[in-house]
């Protein structure tokens, strides 16, 4: 399990697309009833975790017409739209949902697949990041599928997710965690490298486990019961996951 943080975009995008069609038969398979039906995430049915998913790639299809055209469009206005998108899809039927997911994931993976090479590095309107490249459109959007996939709650787990994908979050995450003030001190050990993580102060417990169960409680997506902590204690309240 390696990662190296100088993944391509391009690179990235035949595991997104199996991660793609993964998403696609779990969804195809959910009835009316099914995605009414609350998911994992407060307040969100099923509904909403598909809408939001599709959303989310037509947000980043945007960025790379953006990148690729010089037009001036942003990810999203604001937080508000965001929010408003979700909540007005959030109403249809399993066979519309399903389809909108489709048609949406895979106008990504064509625009994708058809961006300049030149233009991955061309700063883009991303909601709440300010201006940075068109290059995190791709590894962005294979976070929301892997991840909204569990929120499904249709039986992908952490354990399912692609150990590449893996690798990559948890180096970001962590990353993102030793750059906040709220967080406890621990020291993050994968089984699959013991390359001590610490973050907070670093001063806490070893929280040792497999990767994928790392992240997944890191992420808010797994209880942490298959971590091991030593000296042995409670496990430490997490702050809110940053995507």
């Amino acid at each position: 399990m390696t990662y190296d943080g100088s993944a391509a975009p391009a690179a990235l995008l035949p595991l997104l697309r199996t991660s793609v069609e993964r998403l696609h038969d779990s969804a195809a398979a959910l009835t009316d009833d099914d995605v009414r039906a609350p998911s994992p995430l407060p307040d969100w049915t099923r509904a909403h975790v598909l809408t939001h998913i599709a959303r989310s790639a037509d947000s980043r299809t945007r960025l790379l017409i953006a990148a690729r055209t010089g037009a001036d469009l942003a990810q999203y206005d604001d937080e508000a739209q965001r929010e408003r998108e979700i909540e007005e899809g959030a109403g249809r039927s399993a066979a519309e949902l399903t389809a909108d997911l489709r048609t949406a994931l895979n106008g990504f993976l064509t625009a994708a697949a058809e961006h300049p090479d030149a233009a991955w590095e061309v700063p883009v309107r991303w909601l709440g990041g300010g201006r940075r490249p068109v290059r995190g459109a791709v590894g962005s959007l294979l976070r929301e599928v892997e991840v909204h996939h569990t929120d499904l709650g249709c039986g992908h787990r952490p354990a399912d997710w692609p150990p590449f994908f893996v690798a990559r979050e948890l180096a970001t995450t962590t990353a993102g965690l030793r750059e906040r003030d709220d967080v406890p001190g621990m020291v993050l050990v994968a089984d699959e490298d013991r390359v001590l993580r610490p973050v907070g102060d670093g001063r806490g417990p070893r929280v040792s486990g497999p990767a994928a169960a790392l992240l997944g409680w890191l992420t808010g997506r797994a209880d942490g019961r298959d971590l091991v902590l030593d000296p042995p204690c409670p496990l430490p309240d997490l702050p809110a996951w940053r995507s």
